[in-house]
């Protein structure tokens, strides 16, 4: 004969019960249809961004942003090559001289050793921005070199030699009354101040001034003669100066005639010494 515990009848009972009254488990439930409109407007939502995402996450964007690229290469040179056509590309030692003006500017230099920025301006008719960018560009690949010559800025090309004192007078007969009063005394063994003043129309403390420098530069020497005191050229300048005798004598240096004929030299910069 079989047994039957507390425990196992109640069990029983129990699920008969839930099987025999399937409607008590929702007796006491009334369900009400919905009588409000239901709006889409989403209330209290904060941005999320990318740093907030999980790890994971940010590793899968990654990968489907990178991982194209790996698998199609040949694209991305395609992208390249129809770029490469539209002038992007370094300027080098080697094309530096490939544009237009700044072949030209590299050419004016060179026929006019120890222009201003101004000068250059005047002669090409460019604007100062776009002048100081190739001009910027030709200083940084080596073809032009700036001299800071009496607080002056002024450009020699690189392709030229010049001695410190080539490089003065050179630089002097580009601006007045510089080139005024070298010119005068080559056409005389010597001059006073009170000369020079009578024939170039200049003031005297503006001769002097020049004439203190010139002489601090060994382009003159000063000799005192009583209560006058005389300039002459020193041998060097004297010797300088009539290389470059004409109408245009400071594209009159040996080396200077053309582009081709002058690359591949060095000029020396005064504050290298």
């Amino acid at each position: 004969m079989v047994r039957w515990s507390g425990i196992t009848i109640l069990f029983v009972a129990v699920t008969l019960a839930a099987l025999l009254l399937p409607g008590t488990a929702t007796a006491n439930y009334v369900v009400n249809p919905m009588t409000t409109e239901y709006t889409s407007e989403v209330k209290d939502v904060e941005e999320n961004t990318f740093q907030d995402l999980p790890l994971r996450v940010m590793l899968l964007y990654c990968m489907l942003v990178v991982l194209p690229a790996c698998f199609y290469p040949g694209e991305l040179f395609y992208l390249l090559s129809i770029l490469l056509p539209f002038g992007f590309r370094r300027v080098m030692r080697h094309n530096v001289l490939d544009d237009d003006f700044r072949r030209d500017l590299y050419r004016r230099i060179t026929d006019r050793p120890g222009t201003s920025t101004r000068e250059l301006g005047e002669l090409t008719g460019a604007s100062r921005g776009r002048l100081r960018y190739h001009l910027d560009i030709l200083i940084r690949e080596g073809k032009v070199a700036t001299v800071d010559y009496r607080s002056r800025a002024r450009h020699f090309a690189r392709n030229q030699r010049y001695t410190e004192l080539e490089e003065h007078i050179l630089i002097s007969l580009r601006e007045e009354p510089c080139q005024t009063i070298l010119w005068r005394l080559l056409g005389s063994s010597d001059m006073t101040r009170s000369e020079l003043e009578e024939h170039l129309g200049l003031s005297g403390p503006t001769i002097s001034q020049h004439m203190q420098e010139f002489e601090a530069e060994g382009v003159i020497a000063a000799e005192r003669d009583g209560r006058f005191v005389r300039y002459r050229l020193s041998k060097d300048a004297r010797e300088i100066l009539n290389r470059y005798t004409g109408d245009n004598p400071v594209s009159r240096h040996p080396g200077t005639e053309g582009y081709p004929a002058a690359q591949g030299h060095e000029v020396r910069q005064i504050g290298s010494r």
